[in-house]
């Protein structure tokens, strides 16, 4: 007695399914769903495969189309079925949830409403840019000259599309420079990408080619006819200044690129000063001295006391025992800084007495006259600080120079003259609380009065630490810094809390963990619900 081989009956089988136009409408079913998703996800998603994605779009359906016409009394039957119930109210549940989906996302876009929900509050424009915006006195037009391939294009379009929301007098729009250079020449634009800034009624242009918040507002600026008032730091005596890679982007710690960069946030032009080279300082809104090593020198402190003389404004952040030059500086006009630091046995930082920690819960932050400058921050520390005094009691001072503090230290701190051992030595170290930041207002020199001359106004750090880049997204101590500058400028309306801003933080990896990562992303969530769906189908049938 024979049989037929094994593999016989599974052939036949094959065979006779082929014949029935069931089987490939089943089969053209099956394809062309996969097209269809295949082809929708390339077209929408990918721009550099959206001819090939809407073709496979366009296979898929005609395939689909195949799949009733092939069989459809077989589709109908299933439709009508349990089975055709069930997909057609997952279908049609599964449709209704993307079309809210849309249809929300489309309603929260028009809306001028945003809720910024990242920690560092990236894609929230500061205060400043929206009284800039909102206070724009005729029409503003940004033109933006970008190739469409640009990688900085998205970021350009959403800030300028943020600009456009706070105000109906800016507007803008996107140039291609390679198919319209008639315009490209007209706003005389020979590199891209390149953004022109242009006010409409006076036809003033300004051209900016970094795409940042603080370039769009400085060529708002420009072109309104709106000027910036100059800041200025000292150079020369080995402060700290700008450290910042141009390649890498990276910074060091000692640096002072984030508080030069906060400055410009808030609308300043900052520069560096260097009186050896311009012999005087030119009429600026604020001077800054941060933390010099090296004196001055004779015609160097002659042209700051000129400056102080004519009414200077100038915050200083001088650390314990700064070169004495800059102590002779400020003493004839009522302030001094210690030689040694400051250690507090109650309020610091992680057990370091010789870090003092400000706190406005304990009551160490003084409002003087309403300034504003101190009125919101929490906490401020200082590394390794110095006192800051008066060269006289209040009694003696004469009235024409008033000396205020704007933070001190707690009761249980001391003067600390061996940092080695941090100890309090009964008889020989003085008890707190001391000054730590300071402000001085005076109307000429302790023993010089010139009640006619503008009033010198000077705030005193004892410690620069705390502004270098290591620290001065701490706490508040880039608030501390920057409300000094906005109130000796004037800007008493800029004086706030702002945003905590960190440095750009990106997930580098190579080629092979970059493809892991997105063909993961794509395949692996459909996969998994694919294989759910097919174990829940096993499972009931």
């Amino acid at each position: 007695m024979s049989s037929a081989p094994p593999g016989r009956g599974l052939l036949d089988a094959l065979k006779e399914s082929a014949r029935s136009p069931a089987f490939w409408s089943f089969v053209a079913a099956v394809v062309g769903v996969v097209a269809t998703l295949a082809g929708g996800l390339a077209y929408f998603l990918i721009d550099r495969l959206s001819g090939a994605g809407l073709s496979l779009l366009v296979a898929g359906l005609i395939l689909l189309f195949a799949a009733i016409v092939l069989a459809p009394k077989e589709i109908a039957g299933f439709i009508s079925g349990r089975q055709g119930r069930y997909g057609a109210n997952i279908a049609v549940m599964t449709v209704a949830f993307f079309v809210v989906v849309i249809l929300v996302n489309f309603l929260l876009f028009r809306s001028p409403t945003r809720v910024d929900v990242t920690a560092t509050r990236v894609f929230t424009l500061a205060p400043q840019t929206v009284n800039v915006l909102e206070n724009l006195a005729g029409p503003v037009r940004a033109n933006a000259f970008f190739v469409p391939a640009d990688e900085a294009r998205e970021q350009a379009e959403d800030l300028l599309n943020e600009f456009s929301r706070r105000t109906n007098n800016f507007q803008y729009r996107f140039i291609d420079p390679e198919l319209n250079r008639a315009l490209a020449v007209q706003y005389d634009v020979t590199e891209y990408p390149a953004i022109v800034f242009e006010d409409r009624g006076t036809e003033s242009r300004q051209t900016v080619s970094e795409f940042n918040e603080q370039s769009f507002v400085t060529g708002v600026l420009v072109v309104t006819g709106v000027s910036q008032k100059r800041v200025m730091f000292l150079t020369g005596h080995k402060e700290p200044g700008q450290t910042r890679d141009f390649i890498s982007g990276e910074v060091q710690e000692e640096g002072l690129d984030y508080a030069i960069e906060g400055m410009q946030r808030d609308n300043y032009r900052v520069d560096p000063l260097n009186l050896s080279q311009l012999g005087s300082v030119p009429d600026i809104a604020v001077l800054l001295i941060v933390g010099p090593r090296q004196d001055l020198t004779e015609t160097e402190k002659a042209a700051l006391t000129a400056y102080l003389e004519r009414g200077g404004r100038v915050i200083a952040l001088l650390d314990p025992n700064p070169p004495q030059s800059f102590v002779d500086l400020l003493e004839p006009w009522g302030a001094t800084v210690a030689e040694h630091g400051i250690a507090d046995a109650i309020s610091n930082v992680a057990g370091e007495a010789l870090t003092p920690l400000v706190q406005s819960a304990n009551g160490q932050f003084l409002s003087v006259l309403d300034l504003g400058i101190t009125d919101r921050l929490d906490v401020v520390f200082f590394p390794e600080a110095a006192a800051v005094a008066a060269t006289l009691p209040p009694a003696e001072m004469p009235p024409h120079v008033t000396f205020s503090a704007l933070a001190r230290t707690t009761p249980a701190s001391w003067m600390e003259t061996n940092p080695e051992e941090v100890e309090f030595q009964q008889g020989i170290e003085t008890l707190g609380p001391f000054t730590v930041v300071g402000l001085l207002q005076a109307r000429g020199a302790v023993d010089q009065p010139n009640i006619a001359a503008p009033s010198t106004k000077v705030i005193i750090f004892g410690d620069s630490d705390f502004a270098r880049n290591k620290f001065f997204f701490s706490n508040d101590n880039a608030d501390f810094l920057l409300n000094s500058v906005n109130w000796m400028a004037d800007d008493f309306q800029l004086i706030a809390v702002r945003p905590k801003l960190f440095p750009f933080r990106e997930l580098v990896v190579n080629t092979r963990e970059r493809d892991f990562i997105k063909w993961s992303s794509w395949l692996v969530p459909p996969s998994v619900m694919i294989l759910a769906g097919a174990y829940v189908w096993w499972r009931r049938r």
